[in-house]
């Protein structure tokens, strides 16, 4: 169950962004194998989990709704279009430039950049040996195994950074970006990606976002504030309708670093963004059992789900939802991943084509439409159902 706000007292942890000592314990995330607490800097706002460690154990895929989720590591494929769309805007893809990808994951980024910039030479950090193997051996490119913090390059050696979803996982952020600031050449971009708490608000949140991999948690203020604190120069800002990700690209220009001082209107916003979270969670999670109740009224008509993850995870957990009761789970990218999910054994979307289930139900947020789209060309005549739908129609069904 939700746990919901942590009583305050000041931590003796500093403040990445900030440096003061005003850490305030804010919510405890559940199902944390780690045992973390949420805290938000009463200076500055920026959320931030205690506490820190610099290496996890090495623990087995969780594929979760609670706090342990991860290990999974196939996330940053879907950003990799992004950040390339981004190169062609800002960079000569035909030229000879050098890039430190951190992060490197399973290489999806690297394997794109190597095809669409024939003379790209690439340092890949990889800490985890059980993806890094993916890049290694691929052309131009050096593979350095071991965490970004503990890797010493050359001051001024790159043209690009490239780092997706990393920087949340960083024991002290600021310092790595003032380290990315150092070894770019002047004029260098930074191409930065990481989660966006403005998911928090979302009034369909279910899933719990604190997990235990993450120790920094941005809003777009922070993370801008954290960047010009490092010394860049913002010349791409995340797009507003995007709650999930804060995409930058930023660039070393000469300007001296602003220092960040308090912000107490981003401290306020934070308290309130955590309430808000803890409060539509709690509701969501107690309409899950109506929504699970309306599923099973669906299962004759031979009911799929597309979509194997956490909100999944979370109907069967909180829910009680009846897997057993599902003609098909589908799931194109876990399926390569994981072989089951609560008894039901995965498979990818042409399962569907075979099994002609009457309905269809959709449990994803970021990719619904995506999904919808590729569901009524596979099946056109089931029926389309999203999780957003449910979870609405399951709330004014508690609240009658």
């Amino acid at each position: 169950m939700v746990t919901g706000l942590f009583p305050g007292h000041h931590m003796t942890d500093t403040c990445s962004l900030c440096n003061r000592d005003a850490l305030e314990p804010i919510y405890k995330p559940e199902k944390s194998t780690r045992g973390l607490t949420v805290h938000v800097c009463g200076s500055c706002g920026l959320l931030q989990s205690l506490p820190r460690a610099d290496r996890m154990e090495r623990l087995p895929a969780a594929v979760s709704g609670g706090a342990d989720w991860g290990n999974v590591r196939y996330g940053k494929g879907f950003r990799t279009r992004i950040a390339l769309d981004a190169l062609r805007r800002n960079v000569d893809l035909t030229s000879d430039f050098s890039v430190l990808d951190v992060g490197s994951n399973r290489g999806s980024f690297i394997r794109a950049l190597l095809d669409a910039a024939p003379h790209a030479n690439i340092s890949a950090v990889e800490p985890d040996e059980r993806v890094a193997s993916s890049c290694a051996g691929l052309p131009r490119t050096q593979l350095i195994e071991e965490r970004i913090e503990n890797v010493a390059l050359e001051t001024g050696r790159f043209d690009i950074v490239h780092s997706c979803h990393t920087i949340e996982h960083l024991i002290d952020p600021a310092r790595t970006l003032a380290d990315h600031h150092r070894v770019l050449k002047a004029g260098g971009l930074l191409i930065l990606d990481a989660p966006n708490t403005a998911l928090l608000a979302s009034d369909d949140i279910v899933e719990e976002w604190f997990i235990d991999k993450h120790l920094y948690h941005f809003s777009e203020r922070t993370l801008t504030r954290m960047l010009e604190a490092t010394g860049f120069t913002i010349i791409e800002h995340p797009d507003f309708k995007d709650r999930s990700n804060l995409f930058y690209v930023a660039c070393k220009d000469g300007r001296k670093p602003a220092a960040a001082g308090s912000d107490l209107q981003e401290v306020e916003y934070a308290r309130e963004l955590i309430a808000s979270y803890v409060a539509n969670r709690a509701r969501n999670m107690l309409a899950l059992t109506s929504v699970a109740a309306e599923l099973l009224s669906l299962a004759p008509r031979r009911m799929a789900i597309w979509g194997a993850g956490r909100l999944f995870d979370s109907l069967v957990t909180y829910g009680k939802f009846d897997a057993s009761t599902l003609t098909l789970l589908v799931d194109k990218h876990l399926q390569a991943h994981v072989s089951q999910r609560h008894g039901c054994t995965l498979v990818g979307p042409e399962g569907l084509a075979d099994s002609k289930p009457g309905v269809v139900i959709i449990m994803s947020r970021d990719f619904a439409s995506e999904i919808a789209a590729e569901v009524g060309k596979l099946t056109p005549n089931a029926e389309i159902i999203l999780y957003s739908d449910l979870i609405y129609r399951a709330r004014l069904r508690d609240a009658a």
